[in-house]
């Protein structure tokens, strides 16, 4: 049976109000999914004002409780049993990649689909947008089944496209690079249907800082450290780097992580400078404004944001799962470094004092961000055909 608010809706009833628009994030996370929503759904009201837009995760949709244990579950799971994580999560969603086929999920239908039925009817939006593989691979089979003909776009997250995204009825697909349009299209997904967007960041962080662009090669360097917004990773090794020269000013972002923070600050190194959790993005916006280099784990937001805005990449370790995969992409297109944490500063300093290096750097960060097409113009253009 087809979802209930196309017959009902779409057919009877004059729409007056404004456009809905419905974006599919998962888990509760603060996590690259819900920042992605968060950067669509502000393209989305510099298009139209009026567009009423929702963010639903279906997982919490379906079972608030369930939910919460899951995310729970995925954060202790990176922390302590790291190479099971990386298992399950290139056996579930990596398998096959050559494969054309799409797959199928039992256990995501049965546990999602009904839910997500409901949701449909109850949101009657015009549009949806995925940030996540999940709803993406159930909305792609009920299109697939002829139950839904509402516009479905996918809103990549991360720097290559798993197997558990819907793709062979999917109207629009946001992809980050020339490599991802071609890897869809191996697919038999048609070229017109593909917008190389890069990862969707915030309007907020487009533009490259020139001004500090001309400034950078010059001591003292100012180094933006982030261990992602939970404070997790390789952020921890730091505490085992016990010589500064005085050349490099550490910014340290230690996201929700108190007790880092607390480490830090007890250092009483001048040199170190804690920051704790940024809620702002005009904050954090002024923060890639001043650095020279963003030393990070290889999600794909945060990633993309230095991308944007220009900012050379110093790679941390990755966290297992999808940060493995960002990270061979990013280090193959050149779009990053490598630092050995145990060698934090000489490691930046072979990097930011040599200005052919930089140079080639930049020249890359340009190379890639140029390939990329206007996101508000994409939109645009899609919602108004």
């Amino acid at each position: 049976m087809a979802v209930k608010a196309e017959v009902n809706s779409k057919k009877k009833r004059i729409r007056k109000d404004m456009k809905k628009i419905l974006i599919l994030p998962f888990l509760q996370l603060p996590s690259g999914h819900h920042q992605v929503a968060d950067a669509i759904r502000a393209y989305l009201k510099e298009i139209d004002g009026s567009f009423n837009i929702q963010s639903v995760d279906i997982f919490h949709y379906t079972s608030p409780h369930i939910e919460h244990a899951a995310s729970e579950l995925y954060l202790q799971a990176i922390k302590l049993i790291p190479s099971f994580y990386r298992w399950v999560y290139r056996f579930n969603s990596c398998r096959s990649r050559n494969d054309s086929a799409d797959k199928r999920y039992l256990f995501y239908e049965r546990f999602f689909l009904k839910s997500l039925k409901k949701l449909i009817v109850e949101a009657d939006p015009d549009l949806i947008i995925c940030t996540h593989c999940l709803p993406s691979y159930l909305l792609n089979l009920l299109k697939k089944k002829k139950q839904l003909s509402i516009p479905v776009t996918n809103a990549y997250t991360d720097f290559f496209i798993n197997t558990v995204w819907g793709k062979s009825h999917i109207d629009l697909h946001l992809v980050p690079s020339e490599a991802m349009k071609y890897y869809l299209e191996e697919r038999n997904v048609p070229s017109e249907r593909i917008a190389v967007t890069g990862i969707p960041v915030h309007p907020v962080f487009n533009g490259r800082s020139q001004a500090r662009y001309e400034e950078r090669g010059k001591s003292p360097f100012h180094v933006l450290v982030s261990g992602g917004s939970l404070g997790i990773g390789s952020i921890e090794k730091i505490f085992a780097q016990n010589h500064f020269s005085g050349k490099i000013h550490y910014q340290l972002l230690c996201g929700r992580n108190q007790q880092l923070f607390e480490r830090i600050e007890k250092l009483q190194n001048p040199f170190l400078q804690p920051i704790p959790y940024i809620d702002s993005r005009e904050e954090m916006n002024n923060l890639y404004e001043k650095s020279d280099i963003m030393v990070t784990k290889p999600g794909g937001i945060t990633a993309s944001e230095c991308l944007r805005k220009g900012i050379p990449i110093g790679l941390l370790d990755a966290l297992p799962g999808q940060e493995e995969l960002n990270e061979q992409y990013l280090l193959q297109e050149k779009l990053a470094i490598k630092i050995n944490v145990c060698e934090l500063e000489n490691s930046l300093l072979t990097f930011l004092q040599n200005e052919s290096d930089r140079q080639t750097c930049n020249k890359r960060l340009m190379d890639y961000t140029d390939q990329q097409t206007d996101l508000r113009m994409v939109l645009k253009k899609f919602i108004k055909r």
